[in-house]
């Protein structure tokens, strides 16, 4: 293609602004001052709707491995693709990442302002930068305009798929690869919108080699694929080809953590480097997040099928932050879980990350019943003053009738949340934070009688009125409120024997007619009349902090 042309191609491209060179550019980049074995690594998520767990996955892997090789963990904005940008994702991003402890060393931080000096980290803001670069292979003459419309393109692939081959813009399907001046001349003067695509020299036929840090070896074939480089959009925006190797060339990322999906644009990604003389990245393609279908099959995890996809859906539901990434840990590591078992209190900052056991992992599925242990486990070994400020944060953010109740008497609600908290085996009832009106709130009055009184009728259902009746009147005859535990067992069983409910097993399997019910039936009766639930804590522990009072007005 003549200069003239070049030149005229440029002007549209850049509106006819002067860029700075390549050479200019890569000279305000400098090589990081960092050891040896450092590494540098980038999230580099698209604002285009909710943060996939798969997301989170990532970025947390990207911290773990520059934190523990003292090197840098980047925060990358891909916003190129504003059809499928929704406002509010950089921010929504950037927040739950920050909620996690995933905040980055450099890049956009939660309170909007920008650490680190090799950005911007915002694509949309290197505009100029990506153009110097498209420009610079447009001038060594692999890289072209094209000014096929999305109507010819999708005849392309139909006659591709109809002759059953591979479709792509390669070879003799690359419309306007080979065409002459005039013809791109012809094309601008009619004010046709173009694409400007890379010119690619790879043969399908051939075979290339490259190491994948978790997979090792990998053979593909070479691109041969005439992508898109810049768009034909008004702002002239990078496709992800271009920007990915600019960036991360410029920001000196020395290990690039991207999803499986992006391996077979590896090839094409490889000679993109090499044509702009830019030496090969060392890429770790993270394994697909799956889950159990209803049939009992694997499959990957779904944005518009999967709930759990969702970062939000963790952060409504409210399982502790540290046990989501201590579940995210194990799906990465196989050997986590055996530190975690040794070392329960420590920080999970403190686990020696391997990206060669990452590179085992295959597949992880997503298991909530095992995340449930996790969050079981944290919940119960946090101390009491954490605990309970995550209950009253939770409730005041969440639940304010709730709130309004534990406000009303500190002491006691202190009391209520630190039922069977205590000693060697603290009580695991508690598995996400919206859990805590169901464990708590019947301890309160004003939320017992609204949520917990009306669901009595049918936790007691099958056993008659008059006996339950009978059952709490005799035994609040006995109850005493000073009486220590033994004490109140043998009166709870008194009770039982004279509302004719059997003390021994035995003998109410044998002879279950003569009886209005067993022990457990009796102290079921009495746990449900106070609570509204048949699954709580100790009894008398529970009675004991509602106090005679609370206690007589449930039962009466």
């Amino acid at each position: 293609m003549q200069d003239k042309l070049k030149q005229r191609i440029r002007v549209l491209l850049t509106d006819g602004k002067s860029l700075k060179s390549r050479t200019e550019i890569e000279a305000s980049y400098l090589v990081r001052s960092l050891p040896s074995d450092a590494e540098v690594t980038r999230f580099a998520p698209s604002p285009t709707g909710f943060m996939h767990i798969g997301a989170l996955f990532t970025a947390m892997i990207c911290q773990y491995v520059a934190r523990q090789s003292n090197g840098i963990y980047i925060l990358r904005i891909e916003d190129t693709d504003k059809k499928r940008e929704v406002d509010g994702s950089k921010e929504l991003i950037v927040s739950q990442l920050a909620a996690f402890g995933l905040s980055p060393d450099e890049g956009l931080q939660a309170d909007g302002s920008v650490e680190g000096s090799y950005g911007p980290y915002i694509q949309s803001e290197r505009r100029e930068i990506y153009l110097a670069y498209a420009l610079d292979l447009l001038d060594r003459g692999r890289a072209y305009p094209c000014f096929a419309t999305s109507e010819e393109l999708q005849s392309i692939v139909k006659d591709q798929q109809s002759k059953k081959l591979r479709p792509g813009y390669y070879g003799q399907w690359a419309l306007w690869r080979d065409k002459t001046d005039e013809e791109v001349i012809t094309a601008l003067d009619n004010k046709k919108s173009f694409v400007l695509r890379f010119r690619s020299e790879g043969s399908h036929d051939n075979r290339i080699q490259f190491n994948d840090a978790l997979k090792g070896g990998i053979e593909v074939p070479e691109n041969d694929l005439d992508v898109p480089l810049i768009k034909s959009d008004a702002e002239h925006l990078p496709t992800y080809h271009l920007a990915h190797v600019v960036d991360d060339f410029l920001m000196r990322v020395t290990i690039i953590f991207r999803g499986e999906e992006w391996l077979p644009s590896t090839a094409l990604h490889i000679e993109l480097a090499e044509t702009l003389g830019i030496k090969p990245f060392k890429y770790a393609h993270t394994p697909v997040i799956s889950i159990l279908d209803p049939n009992g099959g694997k499959r990957k995890l779904s944005k518009r099928k999967d709930p759990e996809a969702d970062i939000a859906f963790w952060r409504k539901t409210a399982y502790p932050i540290k046990s989501i990434k201590a579940y995210l840990l194990g799906l990465a590591n196989s050997n986590f879980e055996d530190w975690y078992r040794k070392n329960p209190r420590l920080s999970l900052d403190k686990f020696p990350f391997s990206i060669e056991k990452l590179g085992s992992s295959r597949s992880p599925l997503l298991d909530v019943r095992k995340l449930e242990d996790y969050a079981k486990d944290e919940i119960a070994m946090m101390p009491q003053e954490s605990f309970n400020k995550q209950v009253l944060g939770w409730a005041d953010s969440h639940d304010k009738e709730l709130y309004k109740a534990f406000l009303e008497d500190p002491d006691y609600t202190n009391r209520v949340l630190a039922i069977e908290r205590s000693g060697e085996k603290p009580r695991k009832d508690l598995v996400k934070w919206s859990d805590v009106p169901e464990q708590y709130g019947y301890m309160f009055d004003s939320i017992f009688s609204t949520r917990f009184y009306p669901r009595i009728d049918e936790e007691l259902a099958g056993i008659k009125n008059n006996i339950s009746s009978q059952a709490n009147k005799t035994f609040l005859e006995l109850y005493d409120l000073k009486a220590n535990k033994d004490t109140w067992f043998e009166n709870l069983k008194r009770s039982a024997k004279q509302c004719n409910f059997a003390l021994d097993k035995k003998a109410y399997k044998d002879n279950p007619d003569n009886f209005n019910g067993s022990l457990a039936d009796f102290a079921k009766i009495i746990r449900v009349s106070l609570t509204g639930k048949n699954r709580t804590p100790d009894l008398w522990s529970m009675m004991q902090i509602m106090g005679l009072e609370r206690v007589e007005k449930r039962l009466s």
